[in-house]
């Protein structure tokens, strides 16, 4: 009788950048990460461990360690994996982040309009870094801030509530995450909150809403306001980036309109409109074909929004791309056909480039600020200017030719007509202001808002140098103030970490 045959050898396990699955296992503190074939590696920077091979900042997974390379040869180069020359790494070609150039400091040391900065997240706040804040306007004239305070994969993500002076609450609802917060204030003061939430990687998410009458210390219970027909999936992944805006009706009538913005299964930007302060919400209407935007309303109720269409396949650039814009005159039940607004020519990046608007409507005018540039690592920030609704623009760059500037803010002067506008700028880096007189027709120079230094300036996303898609810039009209709110990342002894800052100045 012949013996039974042996037992299959299992392989042994791949060390890093080698292939892998569920049958061939990586080894002993290695994850088989989810690119072609497989790929054993492991985190590392300020959320992981050591690095044995190449550090590397990608644009959706953080900081990887990598296997490290001289040439393509050291690399899987029969399934696209080459040595990238910048990280020196082996990686799919465009997978890890561009890198800021060095590039000569260009303008004044520091905006000395500003008052010092103040530093609202640090080590004892809930989670490892934070980002993406976006800020308000307290009753008492200071601002309040809501950010994302990141956790680990497998702890979450919770929202973090500041004040300067040293006030701070956290928001947590029944989901393991948070994401994506947005604040406005109605006229009464209450402040509305609008997130993203969600289980594990994605799961059964909401677009929630709280709401706060205490200036940000204690929130309401949240609750559903996307309409639950837009996901066919409940379950699933399906709704992104939330926002809302707050304005007085439209065509004169009483009260104000709170509209809700979100994503919901790629059918562009969905907005619903609540007249009853949060209590009801109008059945959803598409505004724009894309997600990353920004909306205002102007004094007249009629309601203007911006956003990029595009997607993560253009991630730091690509020409096939553009910036959109319309305007709903109906308190958000229809929006007119969309508006291109940056030019034909133009490589626009889909990461660190949320587009933002401002209107001027005593003076007639309409602005967009948005990010043009592509691998190369030349970034300029674009200012449109229309005073005819869109129907044309104007428009100048800010930039040097050298640098990467990104993510830009604008706020408007109603007083004086200014533009105000803040963005990321690598040369050197730091968080700077413009002032642009109406109509674009001068600009000052840029300086830096911040007087604490950049411990870096980082195109990774998911990782703790990650500033986010928006920071927060606003005029307090009544006691002539402009306040900034930003995410820097600082170095904490041998690691690098975003934390959020604000710093306000003293307007004429």
């Amino acid at each position: 009788m012949p013996a039974p045959d042996a037992a299959p050898v299992p392989p042994p396990p791949g060390a890093r950048g080698a292939a892998c699955s569920a049958e061939h296992a990586c080894a002993e503190g290695l994850l088989c990460g989810p690119l072609p074939a497989g790929y054993c590696l492991s985190p590392c920077g300020a959320t992981g461990a050591a690095c044995d091979g190449a550090c590397v900042e990608t644009g959706r997974a953080g900081e990887l360690c990598m296997k490290s390379c001289t040439r393509d040869a050291d690399c899987r180069t029969d399934e696209a994996y080459t040595c990238d020359p910048v990280w020196h790494a082996c990686a799919l070609p465009n997978f890890a982040a561009i890198v800021p150039k060095q590039c000569p400091a260009s303008g004044p040391p520091r905006d000395t309009a500003f008052g010092a900065s103040e530093q609202l997240s640090d080590a004892t706040t809930p989670g490892i870094y934070q980002l993406e804040p976006s800020a308000v306007l307290g009753d008492d004239g200071n601002p309040i801030a809501m950010f994302i305070s990141r956790g680990s994969m497998f702890e979450g993500n919770v929202l973090g509530v500041a004040r300067p002076g040293g006030a701070r609450a956290t928001v947590k609802s029944a989901k393991q995450s948070e994401f994506d917060p947005w604040l406005a204030r109605d006229a009464k003061g209450t402040v509305y909150a609008v997130w993203y939430g969600f289980d594990g990687r994605d799961q059964h998410g909401e677009i929630a809403l709280a709401t706060s009458r205490d200036r940000g210390a204690t929130w309401s219970v949240p609750v559903d306001v996307h309409d639950p027909a837009d996901c066919a999936d409940p379950e699933g992944e399906c709704l992104d980036k939330p926002m809302i805006a707050i304005g007085p009706a439209p065509h004169g009538a009483r009260g104000e309109v709170a509209y809700v913005f979100y994503s919901a299964e790629g059918g562009g930007l969905r907005v619903r409109a609540s007249r009853d302060a949060g209590a009801t919400w109008s059945k959803p209407a598409t505004a724009l074909a894309g997600i990353y935007g920004n909306a205002a309303v102007g004094p007249d109720g009629r309601l203007h929004v911006i956003a990029l269409d595009g997607g993560p396949l253009g991630a730091y650039g690509s020409a096939q791309q553009q910036v959109e814009y319309t305007v709903s005159s109906d308190g958000g039940a229809t929006f007119g056909k969309p508006i291109v607004v940056s030019a034909r020519e133009e490589m626009l990046p889909f990461f660190f480039a949320n587009p933002s608007i401002a209107v001027d409507s005593r003076r007639g005018w309409l602005y967009v600020a948005y990010v043009r540039g592509g691998r190369d690592a030349v970034w300029d920030i674009v200012l449109a200017a229309s005073r005819d609704g869109g129907k044309t623009w104007t428009r100048k760059a800010l930039g040097d030719g050298c640098a990467l500037h990104m993510v830009p803010n604008l706020a408007l002067d109603p007083t004086t007509g200014f533009l105000h506008v803040a963005y990321y700028s690598s040369a050197p880096a730091a968080f700077v202001h413009q002032a642009c007189t109406a109509g674009l027709a001068s600009c000052t120079r840029a300086a830096p808002i911040n007087d604490q230094p950049f411990g870096a300036l980082s195109l990774e996303r998911h990782g703790s140098k990650w500033v986010g898609e928006y920071e927060s810039l606003f005029v307090d009209d009544k006691r002539r103030v402009l306040h900034a709110v930003w995410a820097q990342p600082i170095a904490e002894g041998d690691k690098v970490i975003a934390r959020i800052f604000s710093a306000s100045a003293k307007l004429k």
